[in-house]
Protein backbone atom coordinates (compact mmCIF):
# COMPACT_ATOMS: atom_id res chain seq x y z
CA UNK A 1 0.00 0.00 0.00
CA UNK A 2 1.46 3.65 -0.61
CA UNK A 3 2.44 6.02 2.07
CA UNK A 4 -0.47 9.01 1.89
CA UNK A 5 1.29 12.08 1.66
CA UNK A 6 -0.63 15.81 2.67
CA UNK A 7 -0.69 18.28 0.10
CA UNK A 8 -1.29 21.86 0.70
CA UNK A 9 -4.08 23.06 -0.68
CA UNK A 10 -6.03 26.23 0.19
CA UNK A 11 -9.78 26.91 0.28
CA UNK A 12 -11.87 29.43 1.16
CA UNK A 13 -13.60 29.22 3.98
CA UNK A 14 -16.04 32.24 5.06
CA UNK A 15 -14.01 35.04 3.43
CA UNK A 16 -10.79 33.25 5.05
CA UNK A 17 -7.70 31.38 3.60
CA UNK A 18 -7.44 27.97 5.00
CA UNK A 19 -4.85 25.41 5.28
CA UNK A 20 -5.83 21.79 4.14
CA UNK A 21 -4.91 18.17 4.04
CA UNK A 22 -5.77 16.22 0.94
CA UNK A 23 -4.46 12.72 1.85
CA UNK A 24 -3.45 11.59 -1.75
CA UNK A 25 -0.44 9.82 -2.64
CA UNK A 26 1.34 12.48 -4.94
CA UNK A 27 1.83 9.40 -7.95
CA UNK A 28 -1.87 9.40 -7.34
CA UNK A 29 -4.32 9.46 -10.95
CA UNK A 30 -8.07 9.48 -10.87
CA UNK A 31 -9.58 7.82 -14.06
CA UNK A 32 -10.57 10.44 -16.87
CA UNK A 33 -13.37 12.60 -16.14
CA UNK A 34 -13.49 14.77 -19.09
CA UNK A 35 -16.96 15.48 -21.66
CA UNK A 36 -14.52 17.39 -23.62
CA UNK A 37 -11.91 17.28 -25.88
CA UNK A 38 -9.37 14.99 -24.39
CA UNK A 39 -5.39 14.73 -25.29
CA UNK A 40 -2.81 12.29 -24.14
CA UNK A 41 0.40 13.57 -22.53
CA UNK A 42 2.96 14.07 -25.21
CA UNK A 43 6.12 12.13 -25.86
CA UNK A 44 8.28 15.64 -25.95
CA UNK A 45 6.04 16.98 -22.65
CA UNK A 46 7.75 13.79 -20.80
CA UNK A 47 10.83 14.27 -22.85
CA UNK A 48 11.28 18.02 -21.39
CA UNK A 49 10.42 16.83 -17.98
CA UNK A 50 12.84 14.22 -18.38
CA UNK A 51 15.77 17.33 -18.59
CA UNK A 52 15.33 18.30 -15.05
CA UNK A 53 14.07 14.97 -13.24
CA UNK A 54 14.89 15.09 -9.55
CA UNK A 55 14.76 11.74 -7.65
CA UNK A 56 13.75 12.46 -4.11
CA UNK A 57 14.91 9.88 -0.99
CA UNK A 58 12.28 7.84 0.51
CA UNK A 59 12.04 9.82 3.37
CA UNK A 60 11.82 12.97 2.02
CA UNK A 61 9.60 15.22 -0.50
CA UNK A 62 10.55 17.54 -3.52
CA UNK A 63 8.63 19.83 -5.51
CA UNK A 64 9.28 22.58 -7.57
CA UNK A 65 6.28 25.65 -6.53
CA UNK A 66 6.67 28.34 -8.32
CA UNK A 67 8.99 29.70 -11.22
CA UNK A 68 9.74 32.89 -13.25
CA UNK A 69 8.48 33.78 -16.56
CA UNK A 70 11.15 32.28 -18.61
CA UNK A 71 11.43 29.20 -15.85
CA UNK A 72 15.36 30.06 -15.19
CA UNK A 73 14.53 30.72 -11.89
CA UNK A 74 12.21 28.08 -9.64
CA UNK A 75 11.20 27.75 -6.10
CA UNK A 76 11.80 24.36 -4.64
CA UNK A 77 9.89 23.47 -1.49
CA UNK A 78 11.90 20.13 -0.07
CA UNK A 79 10.40 18.48 3.45
CA UNK A 80 13.13 16.08 4.77
CA UNK A 81 13.34 15.48 9.03
CA UNK A 82 11.16 17.19 10.22
CA UNK A 83 11.85 20.50 8.33
CA UNK A 84 10.26 22.32 5.44
CA UNK A 85 13.00 24.57 3.46
CA UNK A 86 11.73 26.70 0.60
CA UNK A 87 14.78 27.91 -1.60
CA UNK A 88 15.27 30.02 -5.07
CA UNK A 89 17.19 28.44 -7.37
CA UNK A 90 19.07 30.62 -10.05
CA UNK A 91 20.90 29.93 -12.58
CA UNK A 92 23.18 27.68 -9.99
CA UNK A 93 22.74 29.66 -7.28
CA UNK A 94 21.02 28.79 -3.88
CA UNK A 95 19.05 31.40 -1.71
CA UNK A 96 16.92 29.67 1.59
CA UNK A 97 14.00 31.90 1.55
CA UNK A 98 12.05 30.48 4.55
CA UNK A 99 12.61 27.01 6.85
CA UNK A 100 9.70 25.96 9.10
CA UNK A 101 10.22 22.71 11.72
CA UNK A 102 7.99 19.84 13.01
CA UNK A 103 4.38 20.06 12.06
CA UNK A 104 4.47 23.67 10.72
CA UNK A 105 3.26 24.02 7.13
CA UNK A 106 4.51 26.23 4.35
CA UNK A 107 2.64 26.63 1.03
CA UNK A 108 0.40 29.09 -1.62
CA UNK A 109 3.99 29.69 -2.65
CA UNK A 110 3.62 32.54 -5.28
CA UNK A 111 6.45 34.22 -7.93
CA UNK A 112 6.94 37.20 -10.14
CA UNK A 113 10.58 37.16 -10.66
CA UNK A 114 11.14 39.71 -7.92
CA UNK A 115 8.85 38.98 -4.96
CA UNK A 116 7.77 35.64 -3.23
CA UNK A 117 4.80 34.93 -1.09
CA UNK A 118 3.87 32.10 0.68
CA UNK A 119 1.65 31.36 3.71
CA UNK A 120 2.54 29.44 6.83
CA UNK A 121 0.41 27.50 9.63
CA UNK A 122 1.92 26.33 12.96
CA UNK A 123 0.53 22.89 12.22
CA UNK A 124 -1.56 20.59 9.75
CA UNK A 125 -5.16 21.94 11.29
CA UNK A 126 -4.34 24.96 12.21
CA UNK A 127 -6.55 27.87 10.81
CA UNK A 128 -3.57 30.37 12.07
CA UNK A 129 -2.30 31.79 8.76
CA UNK A 130 0.24 34.00 8.13
CA UNK A 131 1.60 35.22 5.28
CA UNK A 132 4.79 36.74 4.09
CA UNK A 133 6.28 38.47 1.66
CA UNK A 134 10.25 37.96 0.45
CA UNK A 135 12.18 40.28 -1.95
CA UNK A 136 14.69 38.17 -3.83
CA UNK A 137 16.67 41.65 -4.87
CA UNK A 138 16.89 42.52 -1.32
CA UNK A 139 18.01 38.95 -0.08
CA UNK A 140 16.55 39.71 3.48
CA UNK A 141 14.13 37.99 5.78
CA UNK A 142 10.60 37.71 4.53
CA UNK A 143 8.35 40.18 6.21
CA UNK A 144 4.68 39.37 7.38
CA UNK A 145 2.13 41.04 4.89
CA UNK A 146 -1.07 39.62 6.30
CA UNK A 147 -2.78 37.58 8.90
CA UNK A 148 -5.23 35.11 7.26
CA UNK A 149 -5.68 36.39 3.55
CA UNK A 150 -3.66 33.88 1.04
CA UNK A 151 -2.43 35.91 -1.60
CA UNK A 152 -2.27 36.28 -5.66
CA UNK A 153 0.63 38.07 -7.21
CA UNK A 154 2.09 40.21 -9.96
CA UNK A 155 4.29 42.52 -11.01
CA UNK A 156 5.27 44.06 -7.34
CA UNK A 157 0.98 43.79 -5.74
CA UNK A 158 -0.68 41.40 -3.70
CA UNK A 159 -3.86 40.63 -3.59
CA UNK A 160 -6.45 38.70 -1.01
CA UNK A 161 -9.63 38.15 0.30
CA UNK A 162 -10.33 38.17 4.37
CA UNK A 163 -13.26 38.22 6.48
CA UNK A 164 -15.07 39.35 3.11
CA UNK A 165 -13.11 42.21 2.10
CA UNK A 166 -11.03 42.14 -0.52
CA UNK A 167 -7.66 43.98 -0.16
CA UNK A 168 -4.64 45.02 -2.80
CA UNK A 169 -1.35 45.30 -1.31
CA UNK A 170 1.60 47.05 -2.72
CA UNK A 171 5.06 45.19 -1.75
CA UNK A 172 7.80 47.78 -1.98
CA UNK A 173 5.77 50.89 -0.56
CA UNK A 174 4.36 48.48 2.36
CA UNK A 175 0.65 49.68 1.52
CA UNK A 176 -2.39 47.87 2.17
CA UNK A 177 -6.08 48.98 0.34
CA UNK A 178 -9.85 47.46 0.71
CA UNK A 179 -10.89 48.12 -2.52
CA UNK A 180 -14.16 46.05 -2.33
CA UNK A 181 -16.39 43.13 -0.42
CA UNK A 182 -16.20 39.83 -2.31
CA UNK A 183 -13.22 36.91 -2.62
CA UNK A 184 -11.57 34.92 -5.15
CA UNK A 185 -9.35 38.27 -6.59
CA UNK A 186 -7.03 37.88 -9.73
CA UNK A 187 -4.86 40.25 -11.67
CA UNK A 188 -5.88 41.00 -15.27
CA UNK A 189 -4.08 43.71 -16.96
CA UNK A 190 -3.90 46.95 -15.14
CA UNK A 191 -7.02 45.30 -13.08
CA UNK A 192 -7.56 43.80 -10.07
CA UNK A 193 -10.98 41.12 -10.71
CA UNK A 194 -12.89 39.45 -8.00
CA UNK A 195 -16.15 37.58 -7.58
CA UNK A 196 -18.82 38.95 -5.31
CA UNK A 197 -22.48 37.29 -4.95
CA UNK A 198 -21.99 34.99 -8.28
CA UNK A 199 -20.45 38.05 -10.44
CA UNK A 200 -17.52 39.96 -11.40
CA UNK A 201 -16.51 42.71 -9.85
CA UNK A 202 -13.14 45.46 -10.67
CA UNK A 203 -11.15 47.75 -9.71
CA UNK A 204 -7.82 49.45 -11.15
CA UNK A 205 -4.56 48.41 -9.83
CA UNK A 206 -3.58 51.74 -8.99
CA UNK A 207 -6.52 51.89 -6.67
CA UNK A 208 -9.06 53.71 -9.15
CA UNK A 209 -12.38 52.64 -9.84
CA UNK A 210 -13.15 50.42 -12.93
CA UNK A 211 -15.85 48.88 -14.85
CA UNK A 212 -15.56 45.15 -15.37
CA UNK A 213 -15.11 44.33 -19.26
CA UNK A 214 -18.44 43.95 -20.93
CA UNK A 215 -17.86 40.20 -21.90
CA UNK A 216 -17.47 39.39 -18.17
CA UNK A 217 -20.75 41.33 -17.14
CA UNK A 218 -22.83 37.85 -17.63
CA UNK A 219 -20.53 35.77 -16.50
CA UNK A 220 -21.31 33.76 -13.40
CA UNK A 221 -18.13 32.72 -11.80
CA UNK A 222 -17.53 29.88 -9.30
CA UNK A 223 -15.34 29.63 -6.14
CA UNK A 224 -12.10 29.55 -8.46
CA UNK A 225 -10.64 32.43 -10.22
CA UNK A 226 -7.26 32.64 -11.72
CA UNK A 227 -5.15 34.76 -14.21
CA UNK A 228 -1.60 35.02 -15.93
CA UNK A 229 -2.34 39.02 -16.48
CA UNK A 230 -3.62 38.18 -19.53
CA UNK A 231 -5.55 35.40 -19.70
CA UNK A 232 -8.43 35.19 -17.23
CA UNK A 233 -9.67 31.44 -16.45
CA UNK A 234 -12.49 30.64 -13.85
CA UNK A 235 -15.16 27.76 -12.51
CA UNK A 236 -18.43 27.50 -13.04
CA UNK A 237 -20.16 24.13 -11.85
CA UNK A 238 -18.30 21.40 -13.74
CA UNK A 239 -17.14 23.81 -16.85
CA UNK A 240 -14.14 25.48 -16.73
CA UNK A 241 -14.16 29.32 -19.07
CA UNK A 242 -11.83 31.96 -19.72
CA UNK A 243 -11.35 35.12 -21.62
CA UNK A 244 -8.73 37.22 -22.91
CA UNK A 245 -9.48 41.24 -24.11
CA UNK A 246 -10.35 41.29 -27.46
CA UNK A 247 -12.32 37.93 -27.43
CA UNK A 248 -16.18 39.03 -28.33
CA UNK A 249 -17.26 36.71 -25.41
CA UNK A 250 -15.81 34.15 -22.70
CA UNK A 251 -15.12 30.75 -24.31
CA UNK A 252 -15.34 27.34 -22.59
CA UNK A 253 -12.29 25.43 -22.26
CA UNK A 254 -13.13 21.84 -20.81
CA UNK A 255 -15.93 20.38 -18.83
CA UNK A 256 -16.40 17.26 -16.80
CA UNK A 257 -18.97 14.86 -15.56
CA UNK A 258 -21.25 15.84 -13.34
CA UNK A 259 -22.42 12.69 -12.43
CA UNK A 260 -21.30 11.40 -9.73
CA UNK A 261 -20.66 14.37 -8.09
CA UNK A 262 -17.29 15.10 -6.90
CA UNK A 263 -14.90 18.07 -6.03
CA UNK A 264 -15.70 19.69 -9.66
CA UNK A 265 -12.87 21.45 -11.33
CA UNK A 266 -10.67 22.94 -8.79
CA UNK A 267 -7.54 25.05 -8.53
CA UNK A 268 -7.35 26.34 -12.26
CA UNK A 269 -3.91 28.23 -12.98
CA UNK A 270 -3.13 29.50 -16.17
CA UNK A 271 0.02 30.46 -17.90
CA UNK A 272 0.41 31.52 -21.71
CA UNK A 273 -1.61 29.05 -23.55
CA UNK A 274 -1.94 26.57 -20.91
CA UNK A 275 -4.33 25.80 -17.71
CA UNK A 276 -3.66 23.83 -15.31
CA UNK A 277 -6.56 22.11 -12.90
CA UNK A 278 -7.89 19.83 -10.63
CA UNK A 279 -10.57 17.33 -10.81
CA UNK A 280 -9.23 14.53 -8.25
CA UNK A 281 -5.97 14.16 -10.65
CA UNK A 282 -4.66 16.93 -12.63
CA UNK A 283 -5.11 18.28 -15.81
CA UNK A 284 -3.49 20.57 -18.20
CA UNK A 285 -5.75 22.90 -20.71
CA UNK A 286 -4.57 24.23 -23.97
CA UNK A 287 -6.04 27.61 -24.97
CA UNK A 288 -5.53 27.58 -28.45
CA UNK A 289 -7.31 23.81 -29.51
CA UNK A 290 -9.45 23.38 -26.64
CA UNK A 291 -8.20 20.20 -25.62
CA UNK A 292 -7.01 18.91 -22.20
CA UNK A 293 -4.39 16.78 -21.32
CA UNK A 294 -5.53 13.27 -18.48
CA UNK A 295 -3.06 10.76 -18.03
CA UNK A 296 -3.62 7.78 -15.61
CA UNK A 297 0.08 7.37 -15.90
CA UNK A 298 1.68 7.21 -11.80
CA UNK A 299 4.16 10.16 -11.23
CA UNK A 300 2.48 12.46 -13.73
CA UNK A 301 0.60 15.72 -11.68
CA UNK A 302 1.27 18.40 -13.89
CA UNK A 303 0.47 22.19 -12.93
CA UNK A 304 1.80 25.56 -14.21
CA UNK A 305 3.82 27.92 -12.55
CA UNK A 306 5.00 31.20 -14.31
CA UNK A 307 6.34 29.86 -17.02
CA UNK A 308 6.97 26.54 -16.49
CA UNK A 309 5.31 22.99 -16.51
CA UNK A 310 5.91 21.29 -13.42
CA UNK A 311 5.94 17.45 -12.60
CA UNK A 312 5.35 15.84 -9.18
CA UNK A 313 5.37 12.63 -8.42
CA UNK A 314 6.23 9.70 -5.33
CA UNK A 315 10.00 10.58 -5.34
CA UNK A 316 10.25 12.91 -8.12
CA UNK A 317 10.27 16.01 -9.33
CA UNK A 318 10.89 18.12 -12.65
CA UNK A 319 10.04 21.41 -14.58
CA UNK A 320 10.12 22.50 -17.87
CA UNK A 321 9.71 25.79 -19.67
CA UNK A 322 6.01 25.79 -21.40
CA UNK A 323 8.16 27.50 -24.21
CA UNK A 324 9.62 24.15 -25.10
CA UNK A 325 6.08 22.21 -25.33
CA UNK A 326 4.04 21.36 -28.18
CA UNK A 327 0.60 22.23 -28.59
CA UNK A 328 -2.33 19.96 -27.54
CA UNK A 329 -3.70 18.66 -30.66
CA UNK A 330 -7.79 19.46 -31.53
CA UNK A 331 -10.24 16.54 -31.76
Amino acid sequence: MRTLIGLAVLTAVAGCATALHVERPPGYTAPNKLVSCRADLPGDWKEQLSRTRTEAGSHEQVSVVAANGAADTTLVQTTRNRTTELVLRDHGRRQQVMAVQDGAQLFGVEFDGRWVTFATTPDPGSHDVTVHAWDAREDGAPVRVSGSGVPVLHNGKAAWSDSGEVHLFDLAKKRDTVVGEGKAPAFFGDLLVWTHEGKFRAAGTDRGAAAVPEPLTRATPGEHVASDGRTLAWTQDDTLFAWRAGWPQPRRLAEIESVPKTEGIVFPRVSGDFVSWRSESSYVTDIRSGATMHTTEDDYWLEVHGGALTQRGRNVTASAPLSSLSALRAC
